[in-house]
């Protein structure tokens, strides 16, 4: 075995850059290792249903040997699981032991020792160990040197002065050549102190081939198994292959924990290795598992060597909880400064859009208010094309009838020049009154113009007759088209409001006309003057 002090000065050394092993497999086992130390307590359980199982057979047994093998039993599962028990069971033994004989006196006496070394008390044990009587079987039993071996390695891991620690390691070269001497190749003790030897020799490789090759063949049910992990993670820290490492002590840690272990190093030293690759959350979990477990199992010593690593990685792990926290806070500082500045937008926006409303109903009644006046445009337009189709329709008119009264005005001129060429009065006579009278002209006109305004307006009169009250409505006589009010009001709808006017051109006079107006006006639905607006309108 290694010091320990030697397996943290490699780990700080050679950290950085070495090569790594299967780190998605290695993520994998700290995967399953988290879960195992979350259900740790399922596998105290079932050592503890064992422990309880042994105990209720040692009531039932009398024989003091079957007592002395259950009570050895009793101590193989507390050596590794409660230290303090292991020590009272181990008294237990020797007591009985005593009505034995000698063999099961000095069994009694290496289990007394094994658990005052696991307690920290190392000398006595050293003392007790010096009690075993050196019997053949003693002199053959590899437990025996074992004892003396990691005796003397927790002695020379507690010792700080040069020669004693010289003096130790000579102690546990010697024993562990004796081991390798007396054990049988192909067991664990053998093996693991033949490389263990070669590590101190700096023959990484060759132990490590050879501590390979005996771990392929080791079994879940192998005690031995965690031991082999533990030796092959120091042997590739020794080979300065750090990710190696790493993976052996996972897989000890694993070993340790299924097999409900409270006394081991493994989880404790992977925790650091953790520590050292930034892993602070994991290293914390592992770190405070080991010191639970240990405390659990008494074992004084281990606690001591936690205690030196606990505050070093509780003060990381406190800082890095500070720093998420700080990371949360900023967060919900920075997720409530844009929860806030989505509410003013919201807002902002949500006013924006009201006064976009507003704007938008603005325009639709603008819209609308245009949309009539584009209405009153299209009937103003219509209006004056009605209009200047009327005025088209009479001027037309107009200058028919006054070429037709030129025509008529020069052949009268040409026949009263040639009537006054001959001398003859009484033919000028004669051509006069055989002319048509001027009324006779008046009255053409009329009907032409009743027959264009007629045609220009082809419901006038029924137009006329809704204005005048029901009983008061004009009955055009058969043969007429117009009678004189309703022509007063076709000059009226024509835009010739002036009584004068409307006088002059149908040969009435203005009292006539006025007489008219007013007996329409009588008649009308609405009495008053707006009778001729209407008319207008029509």
């Amino acid at each position: 075995m290694f010091r320990y002090s030697a397996f943290i000065l490699f780990l700080f050394c050679f950290y950085s850059g070495l090569a790594a092993a299967d780190k998605t497999d290695d993520d994998a086992l700290l995967l399953q290792l988290d879960k195992m130390i979350e259900q740790r307590e399922v596998y105290q359980e079932k050592v503890e249903k064992e422990i309880t199982e042994l105990r209720k057979m040692l009531d039932y047994v009398g024989d003091d040997k079957a007592k002395f093998d259950i009570l050895g039993d009793l101590f193989v599962m507390y050596r590794s699981f409660k230290v303090d028990t292991a020590l009272i069971v181990a008294e237990q033994r020797l007591q009985l032991a005593d009505r034995l004989g000698e063999e099961y006196v000095n069994q009694g006496l290496m289990n007394l020792a094994d658990a005052l070394n696991k307690i920290g008390k190392h000398e006595n044990a050293l003392n007790v160990l010096d009690r075993v009587k050196r019997t053949g079987a003693v002199r053959k039993d590899t437990y025996f040197y074992y004892l003396y071996h990691t005796t003397y390695l927790s002695c020379y891991n507690d010792e700080t002065e040069a020669s004693r620690k010289r003096l130790f390691m000579r102690q546990i070269k010697a024993y562990k050549d004796t081991l390798i001497a007396i054990s049988d190749p192909n067991t664990a003790s053998y093996v693991t102190n033949q490389c263990g030897r070669l590590g101190l020799q700096g023959k990484w490789d060759e132990a490590i081939r050879i501590l390979t090759g005996y771990y392929e063949h080791c079994t879940d049910t192998n005690p031995d198994k965690a031991r082999v992990e533990y030796l092959l993670a120091e042997l590739y820290l020794g080979k300065r292959d750090i990710q190696q490492a790493k993976h052996f002590l996972i897989r000890a840690s694993i070993t340790d924990i299924a097999n409900a272990k409270k006394v081991y190093m493994s989880l404790q030293q992977l925790a650091i290795l953790l520590f050292q690759e930034g892993d602070i959350a994991r290293a914390y979990n592992y770190i405070s598992c080991s010191l639970e477990d240990v405390s659990f199992g008494k074992a004084r010593y281990r606690i001591i060597d936690i205690a030196e690593y606990l505050p070093i990685i509780k003060a990381a792990n406190d800082s890095r909880i500070k720093a998420d926290r700080d990371r949360v806070l900023f967060f919900l500082l920075a997720l409530s400064v844009l929860v806030i500045a989505l509410v003013i937008v919201f807002f902002f926006l949500r006013k924006k859009n009201h006064n976009l409303l507003k704007v938008k109903k603005s325009l639709t009644e603008q819209n609308q208010r245009l949309q009539e006046v584009t209405g009153n445009l299209t009937r103003m337009n219509e209006e004056i094309k009605e209009s200047n189709h009327i005025k088209e329709e009479y001027i037309g008119l107009l200058f028919n009838i006054c070429s037709e009264y030129i025509y008529k005005q020069e052949n009268n001129r040409k026949s009263l020049l040639k009537i006054v060429n001959t001398g003859s009065m009484a033919d000028i006579s004669k051509m006069l009154h055989n002319q048509s009278s001027t009324t006779e002209d008046f009255k053409l006109f009329i009907s032409k113009f009743d027959t264009i305004f007629l045609s220009i307006f082809p419901d006038f009169v029924e137009s006329f007759n809704a204005l005048l009250k029901e009983d008061e409505r004009i009955q055009v006589k058969e043969g007429e088209l117009l009678t004189p009010e309703l022509r007063i009001y076709a000059l009226i709808r024509l835009g010739i409001n002036d009584n004068s006017k409307i006088a002059n051109f149908l040969h009435y006079s203005l009292q006539t006309v006025y007489n008219y107006r007013l007996k329409m006006r009588n008649k009308a639905i609405v009495p008053g003057k707006d009778l001729a607006v209407q008319v207008q309108k029509l």
